[in-house]
């Protein structure tokens, strides 16, 4: 099952650094089969917790696969450099769908 990583950046601090970080980190998904689904484009915020400069959303083939990129030396290189130059959020989300009655177990459920 596909997965997908996202990325919000709230605010950027260096742009010239900001932009050393995306040369960098574009050949890092290279030999992965990820699809660059949305980097970048116009955004309509809808619902959000702060300011929102940005969003990125690559697919990759499966879980295990976005988990190498971001744990590969060439992304971890890449994100020294946009470490303190952008205020990003990024994850990881499996494809799929839960039942609403089966979401969040990690959490305990209030009646």
């Amino acid at each position: 099952m596909p997965a997908y990583m996202i990325a919000l950046n709230r605010g950027v601090h260096d742009w010239k650094k900001l932009d050393e970080y995306w040369k960098a980190a574009g050949p890092s998904f290279e030999g992965l089969g990820a699809k660059r689904l949305a980097i970048y484009t116009p955004l309509t915020a809808l619902e959000v917790m702060g300011p929102l400069e940005g969003a990125v959303v690559i697919e990759f083939p499966d879980l295990d696969t976005a988990k190498r990129w971001y744990e590969s030396p060439a992304y971890q290189k890449a994100k020294q450099i946009r470490d303190g130059v952008a205020d990003t959020e990024l994850f990881i989300i499996d494809g799929g769908f839960v039942p609403a009655e089966e979401r969040m177990p990690h959490l305990k459920r209030q009646s």
